[in-house]
Formats: structure tokens, C-alpha cells, sequence
């Protein structure tokens, strides 16, 4: 697992343009917490993740006070100083409302079944991200979960 990056204020400039990878939940709108899949990966600077063939997931990615996700895609990451990582998840959304009203966390599994993960605290929509490097990249699955304070 690699290091979660705070939000950022500036959106990434290597947005993708179309669908990469279509992904499946039945489990799309449940506050409680999902999870989608996928037999096609999404791999690096190949598009949106979509679930169930809509890459707007706000309907789908929820958590408890208004905590949602609107739109996820994996890049390559360039070389960068002292950082080594070869990719990144990005995510756009948001973290639940209200004093100490916890996180929504997200976790995604790569081809090779490691797991990645973040957490978004803050209620303001804006772009987030996790490094990592692996040797089979393609992610297969995301999750999703609200979680408290004390567990996060």
C-alpha cells in the first residue's frame, strides 16, 4: 500500500476523454458502503473508471452525510525527485459533512491483488490521490465504506 496525498486545489491536466474501464456493483447508491469490479482492468492513461456504464459515480460512490465520488481514473506518474512512484489513482469527490463526521474510504485492488487506499475527511468537493507502483497495474476493483473518526 502506498502513502494517501492530500487533496489537491489544482486539477490534474491528463484527464482522460472516454470510458476505460466499465466496471459492476450491485451495491451502487448504498450509503452503507460497495464495492464494483471488473474483468477488463483499468489501466493507467486508458479513461474513466465507469460503473455499471457511467463514469459519473456520484450516484453510485456515496457515504453518510453527503461524503460521494464523482469520477475516478488511474495516470502514469512522471519521475519526480526523491518519489519513485510509476502511477496514481485520482479522484474527485468528497468526504462527509459536519464536525467529526468521519471519512469516506476508499480502497482499490490492482491485477497483481495489492490494495491501495485513501480517505476523504473533507465535505469540499476537490481532486485527491494515491501513488503507487506496481508490476501488474491495471486496477480490477474499488471499494468503498464511511468509517468513523476513531477508525480512520
Amino acid at each position: 500500500m502506498s502513502d494517501a496525498q492530500p487533496m489537491s486545489d489544482t486539477p490534474p491536466t491528463d484527464q482522460p476523454t472516454a470510458i476505460g474501464a466499465d466496471f459492476t456493483s450491485t451495491t451502487c447508491g448504498a450509503s452503507t458502503g460497495g464495492s464494483a469490479l471488473t474483468g477488463t482492468p483499468l489501466m493507467p492513461e486508458a479513461g474513466w473508471l465507469a460503473i455499471n456504464g457511467n463514469s459519473n459515480l456520484e450516484g453510485c460512490v456515496i457515504g453518510s452525510s453527503g461524503a460521494l465520488v464523482t469520477s475516478a481514473y488511474v495516470t502514469n506518474q512522471p519521475p519526480r525527485g526523491y518519489e519513485s512512484y510509476a502511477y496514481g489513482i485520482w479522484v474527485f469527490g468528497q468526504g462527509p459533512a459536519g464536525f467529526q463526521s468521519g471519512t469516506l474510504a476508499l480502497s482499490f485492488t490492482d491485477e497483481g491483488g495489492s490494495d491501495y487506499s485513501l480517505r476523504l475527511f473533507s465535505s469540499t468537493p476537490a481532486w485527491h490521490y494515491v501513488n503507487y507502483n506496481s508490476d501488474s497495474p491495471g486496477i480490477i476493483e474499488m471499494r468503498w465504506e464511511p468509517s468513523t473518526i476513531a477508525e480512520a
